[in-house]
């Protein structure tokens, strides 16, 4: 389904429809970068939300991202390998999402974000000795000094991450995007 999908994408540039996945390349592939990667009713994400349309979400990233290239912020565009390997991974497709996701890894980033990589690409090895490694170094890790502003403005807690890497653990047997959406530990 998902080559089918994509095959209609490739021949037709502007919208593209099917019972399940709506969206138009032409308006996605203009919009600016924060808005293709973060609006959920704008950008990947709202292709994404239809998971017979995931596959298709990865692509568009990648293909906004070879577009885009120039314009990407290097956080930015670590961020776009980033979802884009999430979704392959969501999709099953795990050898590609592995290579993303550690491409993903923002060496200027905020956080230790390589441990919930090398956790998530373990996961998706079936290697669950090195996930729990790489969660009990992330819990370690100290808090930087000024991530309490940050964490009071988008109501987050530190270890950012860390609860990924808990669903991760409690529903190791299940696919990747069952673990990561539904799993509590």
């Amino acid at each position: 389904m998902f080559l089918a999908l994509a095959l209609a994408v490739f021949l037709g540039s502007g919208e593209v429809a099917n019972s399940s996945c709506k969206f138009d390349r032409a308006t996605l592939s203009q919009m600016a970068p924060k808005v293709f990667d973060e609006d959920e009713k704008l950008g990947w994400r709202a292709v994404a939300q239809n998971p017979e349309c995931v596959g298709l979400a990865a692509d568009l990233i990648s293909e906004y991202r070879a577009s885009h290239w120039a314009a990407l912020s290097p956080s930015a565009l670590h961020l776009s390998y980033w979802h884009e390997g999430q979704l392959r991974a969501a999709a099953g497709q795990n050898a590609r999402a592995k290579r993303l996701l550690l491409a993903g890894v923002d060496p200027n980033g905020f956080g230790d974000f390589e441990d919930y990589a090398l956790g998530t690409v373990a996961f998706l090895d079936h290697d669950l000795a090195a996930l729990k490694a790489a969660r009990a170094r992330l819990a370690a890790e100290p808090e930087p000094a000024d991530f309490v502003a940050v964490a009071e403005k988008y109501h987050i807690k530190w270890p950012l991450n860390l609860d990924v890497l808990d669903h991760l653990i409690a529903c190791f047997d299940q696919p990747y995007e069952t673990a990561y959406n539904n799993c509590k530990k």
